[in-house]
């Protein structure tokens, strides 16, 4: 099954190295899935795109460092947070 672009054309070039293992599963996976290496290297970046939402341009414009410094963990203090060794006997 060819994957056919219907969005964008592919104008950027990249070249990547990787290691034996790597790229035996790579041509492992891609087989199992029917497309080329490169079409299924493209839907693995499609689908982390897709999962991180406006997550990535939040820790690249520093949003996301600020609001975890601002609310904290959670929005709470962990500091009266009983662990397992305050339960030891």
């Amino acid at each position: 099954m060819k994957t056919t672009n219907l969005g964008d054309p592919y104008t950027r070039r990249m070249t990547l190295r990787l290691t034996d293992p790597q790229m035996e599963f790579l041509q492992k996976i891609s087989t199992i899935m029917g497309v080329s290496p490169s079409d299924y290297i493209r839907m693995a970046i499609n689908t982390s795109m897709v999962t991180s939402g406006s997550l990535v341009d939040d820790m690249v414009s520093g949003k996301a460092a600020r609001d975890f410094v601002q609310k904290g963990m959670g929005g709470t203090s962990n500091e009266n947070v009983k662990t397992d060794s305050n339960n030891l006997v």
